[in-house]
């Protein structure tokens, strides 16, 4: 039996960290995250900023500050705990706005 090779493209659990920085973290720790957006009147950045600040509301253990946000090529980045990210992209989807992309870089 010969040893498959993964496939271009394919992600196989052996690529991925499971010792840290994972969907798991629940911690407050931040990390810098990238959305690539369709973006047309600032619709993006409206829902990503109302939804994190109700949020920041919500936990007193994050913080939010709609200036933090900083706008790149396609999308904007911005610090946010692992557990909000999915969350982050449910409140864009929830205005139709399209969403190409998500990188998680480090923790800050």
């Amino acid at each position: 039996m010969r040893a498959s090779t993964p496939q271009e493209g394919v992600v196989t659990t052996d690529m991925l960290d499971t010792q840290g920085d994972t969907p798991a973290d629940y911690s407050d720790a931040l990390y810098r995250v990238y959305f690539e957006v369709g973006e047309w009147q600032q619709v993006a950045l409206g829902a990503i900023s109302a939804f994190l600040l109700e949020r920041s509301r919500d936990h007193p253990a994050f913080h939010f500050d709609p200036a933090s946000v900083q706008r790149v090529d396609h999308g904007y980045a911005l610090d946010l705990p692992m557990q909000l990210i999915p969350e982050v992209v449910r409140a864009l989807a929830e205005r139709n706005v399209a969403v190409y992309q998500v990188v998680r870089r480090g923790r800050v």
